[in-house]
């Protein structure tokens, strides 16, 4: 819902990163006393409105319209999902004309925020030197010229949501599912030896294109704090796949070998993204160690049906 200092404005939306700004052909008008966007050509499906058209710009996937089964479904896909609010910085008021620049989007029930600034500036990044990218995956490569190229026609146009389509395919032929927004970066650290990863990290936590799980899986006192939590709550602190109690097998050293672990796969991550204490399972060295055995790794759930299947 449009501020109400939006009221009688059309709206645009600047994409600073990329250096453009596309007509959202978009109104704000009252509707029964309440803030509303209204398409211009209310029945033109080749003009996106204003939200699905800052989705297909930062290269995420479509979200659906209604709410099927009160779930968000990860990694996130065209139409398994909702968009609960996005929100803008308003960056221009003039001549009946606002320019508006993205920021964020929340995933409905989720609690999963991703920051559009910086997944702009990722895509940005991508398309400045696509050598890299070129030499291991040309197809992808293509899809990141096309959706860059289709974007800074400056048009509000159902294509942008075709290329980025076509993107998100690619990625995810080169990389398995994926919700990052470099490509570059993710090439970059699925390279890496695991012993290198936290190593290459630099900078504000959270602040880096593709954000690496394993930096904050190692963050101790935040481990700490989870452990010290849930200990609190349950009296201990088994292992939440194969249900191993530490103390109970190893003694009062035993609680060394728990280990924190993304609820949410590295792929899904994104730039900025806070962890919170919900967001951590606390599990076993030998579990975390077959969790990370392939890519993308396992997830939670995966291994836990696949104890099931041993007995």
């Amino acid at each position: 819902m449009p501020a109400d200092s939006l009221t009688d404005h059309a709206i645009e939306v600047s994409f600073d990163p990329l250096g453009i700004t596309i007509p959202a052909e978009v109104m704000a008008r009252k509707v029964q006393g309440k803030p509303r966007l209204r398409k211009l050509e209310k029945d033109n499906r080749n003009k996106l409105h204003l939200p699905a058209l800052v989705m297909a710009v930062c290269r995420l996937p479509e979200p659906r319209r209604q709410d099927l089964d009160n779930t968000a479904h990860f990694p996130l896909r065209d139409k398994s999902f909702l968009i609960d609010a996005m929100d803008f910085d308003i960056v221009d008021m003039n001549a009946g004309v606002a320019t508006l620049a993205p920021l964020r989007v929340s995933i409905m029930h989720s609690g999963y925020v991703i920051n559009l600034e910086d997944r702009l500036t990722a895509i940005a990044k991508d398309v400045a030197d696509l050598t890299p990218i070129e030499s291991e995956f040309p197809a992808l490569a293509d899809a990141i010229r096309g959706h860059y190229a289709e974007v800074m026609k400056g048009v509000n146009s159902a294509s942008i949501r075709t290329v980025a389509t076509k993107f998100n395919t690619e990625s995810a032929a080169a990389f398995g599912d994926t919700n990052a927004g470099s490509a570059d970066e993710v090439l970059k650290y699925q390279k890496l030896p695991e012993s290198e990863i936290e190593e290459a990290i630099t900078g504000k936590e959270g602040r880096i294109l593709t954000r690496i799980h394993s930096y904050r899986e190692r963050d101790r006192a935040f481990v700490a704090k989870v452990k010290k939590h849930r200990k609190k709550l349950n009296g201990k602190i088994p292992c939440e796949a194969c249900g191993l109690d530490p103390l109970t097998t190893y003694g009062a050293e035993g609680e060394r070998c728990i280990e924190a672990h993304h609820r949410i796969p590295i792929q899904e991550l994104q730039p900025d993204s806070v962890t919170r204490e919900e967001d951590i399972a606390l599990i076993c060295a030998s579990c975390h160690r077959i969790v990370h055995s392939r890519y993308p790794c396992l997830t939670l759930d995966e291994l836990i049906a696949l104890l099931n299947e041993t007995g």
